[in-house]
């Protein structure tokens, strides 16, 4: 296997095992972990101190807030479980009648071990034009139902069809594709949401019926797990996707930077700390200047938190952009946006 593919392999293995593993650690801390130093702290003599109990208003805010929390987490829970999978299934289905044609080029392949139906489950990573005929990359699983034809192979070239508003899920379809319905899977999130639920709604009614020791629900603080876990799981939640995230650079500003963007390689002219750490590493504030394609000069400043052992690219004379025509202040680091 060549050196560059292999490359592509381990980034795409290395990135999808990090996700598994941040995605059960940030659980752990939303879930278990907050239920375990409650009732270790609050119980660990027998019977709740008096002293621990809050106001009756104040229980009663907790307690509203609580159930607002939950149905909030499981409507979102819903939407995405239920509603969004027939929504993704009739956009593929009008994505290959109307979506815009692109050739691609299979960079990387790989079984992932799973078998749907009799099928194997793959891992594939392609390069193709973007709307404004930049080369991107894209990292996608696919299920192989004529294994014998090798489509899917590195070196293979696919057919896809992408979206040219943007707004909607899937942005892009591979054309020869299949769009089913799976009415057992869709009826199995159904079941499971519904049992997510009634866990929710017995947890009320068992911490009532052994907390509340003659004071209603004055049991409820600020770290009672009714209280604190959805707050952790929504505050999490709105911190990776959206909060977080709106910092440096929004979702939808990176889809259209990576979807419409230009590429141009960018002069640095100069790169400073700005005082911020996330998970240790440091944010730096990028100042750099390139050339569109029609020959305008533009700046732009770009803030991105740099791994300690990538502190070179602080040094760099250039570095690779997204750029949009139409808005050329707003900008992206090529390769941040580019997957690999």
């Amino acid at each position: 296997m060549p050196y560059r593919q292999i490359v592509l392999y381990l980034l795409v293995v290395l990135k999808k095992g990090m996700s598994v593993f941040w995605a059960l650690y940030a659980f752990f801390f939303a879930v278990p972990f907050p239920m375990i130093l409650y009732y270790s702290i609050n119980y660990a003599g027998g019977d709740r101190h008096a002293g621990s109990l809050s106001s009756p208003y104040w229980a009663l805010a907790y307690f509203f807030v609580s159930v607002v929390l939950w149905g909030w987490l499981l409507s979102r829970l819903f939407f995405q479980w239920v509603i969004k999978p027939l929504k993704e299934e009739r956009v593929s289905k009008r994505l290959l009648r109307e979506g815009i044609a692109r050739n691609a080029e299979i960079l990387a392949s790989k079984k992932t071990g799973k078998v749907m139906e009799g099928h194997p489950e793959m891992e594939i990573t392609f390069r193709f034009d973007n709307l404004s005929h930049t080369p991107i990359h894209e990292t996608v699983t696919v299920v192989d139902m004529r294994p014998e034809l090798h489509r899917f192979n590195t070196g293979q070239s696919l057919h896809l069809r992408v979206s040219n508003d943007l707004k909607t899920t899937p942005i892009f379809a591979i054309e020869g594709s299949e769009v089913e319905w799976r009415g057992w899977r869709w009826l199995a999130t159904i079941l499971g949401w519904l049992l997510l639920t009634g866990l929710v709604i017995g947890y009320y009614m068992l911490s009532y019926q052994y907390e509340n020791q003659g004071t209603g629900w004055r049991f409820l603080t600020f770290f009672h797990p009714l209280f604190i876990c959805p707050f952790t799981i929504l505050g999490i939640v709105w911190l990776f996707s959206g909060g977080l995230g709106s910092l440096f650079l929004g979702n939808r500003d990176a889809l259209e930077l990576k979807y419409r963007g230009y590429r141009a390689d960018a002069r640095l002219l100069d790169a400073k700390q700005t005082g911020t750490y996330i998970n240790e590493q440091p944010q730096v504030r990028f100042e750099l200047e390139y050339k569109d394609r029609r020959g305008g000069t533009h700046q732009a400043t770009i803030k991105k938190v740099v791994n300690l052992l990538d502190m070179g690219v602080t040094k760099a004379t250039t570095i690779p952009i997204f750029y949009l025509e139409n808005q050329p202040k707003k900008i992206a680091f090529y390769e941040e946006l580019n997957d690999l």
